[in-house]
């Protein structure tokens, strides 16, 4: 997952890269048989130097603060080829009973307040669905929890495959 992740960050990356260079302003241009002087050079590379600091900076916020689960057994572990925890904390599933568990995201909010959504969804094609019941930001600080809870189609309590994702 880690792999994908880099991957799909990279070409998000060269996309705004792209459309940052069309922004960018520059103060000076220079055509063929001008005198370049080094202020006129030094101000072109300042303002190259700002824009890519104010991409960077926005970079750096929208990675920060999501999280993704993969969960496709109640015995299982995490399928951590398919889930993510951005803060690099671990990511745990409590199974309390039939079709209730707690998704844990550790250390997710430490670097901002966690205040986030979260989504699940179900893979069971027979009619069941899962959904997330409550998230618990506040009182687990830094660690995200997450209740998450999957019915048949009769509305019954029943073991489930989600995915959960949280945003912030």
């Amino acid at each position: 997952m880690m792999q994908k992740t880099k991957y799909v960050l990279i070409g998000l990356f060269i996309s705004a890269l792209g459309l940052w260079g069309l922004a960018v302003t520059v103060p000076n241009s220079f055509s063929s048989g001008d005198v370049v002087s080094a202020s006129k050079m030094n101000e072109n590379f300042q303002a190259l130097k700002s824009a890519v600091d104010a991409l960077e900076a926005k970079v750096a916020f929208a990675a920060v603060g999501r999280a993704l689960i993969r969960w496709n057994d109640p015995d299982a572990t995490v399928d951590t080829d398919w889930s993510l925890n951005t803060s690099g904390g671990a990511i745990e599933v409590e199974r309390l009973s039939a079709g209730r568990y707690n998704v844990t995201f550790k250390d997710l909010a430490a670097s901002q307040p966690p205040y986030g959504t979260a989504l699940a969804g179900s893979r069971d094609f027979s009619g069941g669905h899962c959904n997330v019941t409550v998230v618990k930001e506040e009182s687990t600080y830094p660690d995200v929890v997450l209740g998450v809870r999957c019915f048949d189609e009769a509305g019954t309590l029943q073991d489930g495959v989600f995915r959960v994702v949280y945003l912030r």
